[in-house]
């Protein structure tokens, strides 16, 4: 079934202001124009230069001719033309100030299909207002800063939809809640839209899925990518034959972003697939931060192991060639644990390492590695409040520089 968008015929934007909406949508020239009755053209000049000054609000008033609008002139037009005693006394009637454009201004077309052509004739004559017509009837008229500012707003509107649409690739709570260990989860954007991404699925009742990921470059681009990362483990659960073997999901990830990742554009990742019947675990480090495993030993002292990049990053084809390759191999590209009880699983992306306070200091890997130490000792209920305040107290007024995802899951 088609989902249509509702925006395309009524206009529900409180941004609107006092605009003839009526039947438009927020998308439509009709939204932004501005009623403003029409003077003759035939009119001395000067009667614009009163009407001007009664109305510090006004910027521009549409002129017509024998009942038709032939343009529209603006403030600044009418003060440069009556702005000493000899022009006042050369001037002629208000049309022969208007300049005239074959081009018509229609209420329903759509904004951004028709800016290009309005800044092509605002950069040829100067015009900055148009008239806008519903069919043949003159409706008001529109600036050329009015479509910018509209268009600004739309991809406003855009972003805020899709940053909503990647929040919600996101594993809920409710998700989190049901799994047989605790996950904390933290995620920060440093724009409106990013590249960190993380995952965290149920394979089979006894395998499970933790995945952190940062796709290089920021913005629209890496979004779009972090869309495509959510959407490849959860069709696996529904295949027939699907790959069983990590090794295997892996690979297949790899090759599948070679194909939508734009040249120079490539994945970090942190894999850990979690065997709880066997109490195994596999990490690949596809050129992502360091991940650490923490566990108390037999002094209940808190140890620390670092798994670090054993693979080239995804979406270069180099990954599932590496994993090829290493089958027969002696030494694997990857790290296999024993899950044991207490152990934590601590994934971020190296927004949390680089962002730096106000005196340009970045947080750097030791830091982290203390803060886990330190989390370690903490409930997952506080880890949360933990991590959010490490993070501000850090950066403190500097702005975020890059995405930051933390995950911490306790076995």
């Amino acid at each position: 079934m088609d989902i249509i968008d509702s925006s395309e015929f009524l206009d529900d934007s409180p941004s609107a202001g006092n605009t003839l909406t009526n039947g438009y949508s927020f998308k439509q020239i009709g939204s932004i124009t501005k009623f403003v009755e029409p003077i003759s053209g035939e009119n001395p000049i000067d009667m614009l230069v009163e009407l001007f000054q009664n109305d510090p609000d006004l910027t521009a008033v549409p002129i017509e001719e024998m009942d038709h609008v032939i343009g529209v002139i603006d403030r600044k037009t009418v003060m440069a033309a009556t702005n000493s005693t000899w022009k006042r006394l050369t001037s002629g009637n208000i049309s022969s100030y208007v300049t005239r454009i074959n081009t018509v201004l229609y209420a329903n077309e759509f904004i951004e299909k028709t800016l290009q052509k309005i800044s092509a004739i605002n950069r040829e004559t100067g015009v900055m207002y148009f008239s806008v017509f519903n069919s043949r009837t003159f409706m008001g008229i529109v600036s050329l800063e009015d479509f910018l500012q509209r268009i600004a707003d739309i991809r406003e509107q855009d972003l805020e939809k899709a940053a909503q649409i990647q929040k919600n690739l996101l594993p809920s709570q409710d998700t989190i809640d049901a799994f047989p260990f605790q996950i904390m989860a933290y995620n920060q954007m440093a724009n409106t839209l990013g590249g960190d991404f993380y995952q965290v699925e149920r394979n089979d009742e006894k395998h499970y899925i933790f995945a952190c990921y940062d796709v290089s470059g920021k913005n629209v681009a890496a979004s779009l990518i972090t869309v495509a990362l959510g959407a490849f483990l959860k069709p696996l659960k529904m295949l027939k034959n699907r790959p069983g073997h990590p090794l295997e999901i892996v690979a297949m990830l790899d090759k599948y972003l070679e194909q939508i990742v734009p040249m120079g554009t490539f994945v970090t990742a942190a894999l850990c697939f979690c065997d709880m019947e066997r109490k195994q675990m596999y990490i690949f480090n596809c050129g992502h931060t360091t991940v650490y495993s923490l566990f108390k030993d037999d002094g209940n002292n808190v140890k620390l192991a670092a798994i670090k990049p054993g693979l080239p990053p995804l979406g270069m084809g180099g990954v599932a060639k590496a994993l090829q390759e290493s089958v027969n191999a002696e030494k694997k590209p990857y790290a296999a644990l024993p899950i044991k009880e207490n152990m934590h699983l601590e994934l971020y992306s190296d927004g949390f390492t680089d962002m730096q306070n106000d005196d340009g200091t970045r947080f750097d890997d030791s830091r982290a590695k203390d803060f886990f130490i330190n989390l370690y000792n903490t409930s997952v209920q506080e880890s949360y409040k933990l991590t959010d305040s490490t993070i501000k107290n850090w950066i403190q007024k500097s702005m975020l520089p890059d995405d930051i995802t933390v995950l911490d899951i306790r076995f």
